[in-house]
């Protein structure tokens, strides 16, 4: 019987040692991307292309080294969308807007909520339903709220961009997307 019962107690161990290890790897990924990002929040407010530069606007964040978009007399808005929640985790609130100031194309995220994940990036895609699919990478994401702008490289044919992706590089995941229509 102590035999039978030595055997049983390194069983149980050695369950109880996998069920730990199990715990921990699931722990791990939850943690990354679930709770961690929920502490780690940015807001950056720019003003919009075409608009002069007011006091009260100072960004959060900037001086990141990105250019202050050209002030101009007006803009033009070409496109837009609304981005869009994707499931608990991944989601976005807010404006995504393409606008034209002289010759310069800028994308304007206004008034925007992004879930925070690590290694988001901006992307002009050709697709529709959250994909990347073909794109154009205009960077890192610069905050996961407020209202910020990248201008949009000249040779990009806008006629392909059919939706703006934030992408999670490190996740190889869609955080939120907007699907673009022309104005």
């Amino acid at each position: 019987m102590s035999t039978n019962s030595s055997v049983l107690s390194r069983h149980r161990l050695a369950f109880s040692i996998v069920i730990a290890l199990l715990l921990v790897a699931a722990a791990i990924p939850l943690t990354a991307y679930v709770i961690v990002p929920q502490f780690v929040r940015s807001k950056v407010v720019e003003n919009a292309p075409g608009t002069a530069p007011s006091a009260s606007a100072t960004p959060a964040g900037a001086g990141q080294g990105a250019p202050s978009p050209p002030a101009a007399d007006s803009s033009e808005t070409l496109a837009a969308g609304d981005l869009k929640r994707i499931n608990p985790v991944d989601f976005g609130t807010g404006k995504v807007l393409v606008l034209q100031v002289g010759t310069a194309r800028f994308l304007r995220f206004e008034n925007v909520e992004i879930a925070a994940a690590p290694a988001q990036h901006v992307y002009l895609s050709d697709h529709t339903d959250g994909s990347p699919g073909k794109f154009t990478d205009l960077g890192p994401l610069k905050a996961t709220s407020g209202s910020f702008n990248y201008e949009i490289p000249a040779g990009v044919d806008l006629a392909n961009v059919k939706s703006v992706v934030s992408w999670c590089l490190q996740f190889k995941t869609t955080v939120t997307y907007a699907v673009m229509q022309a104005t």
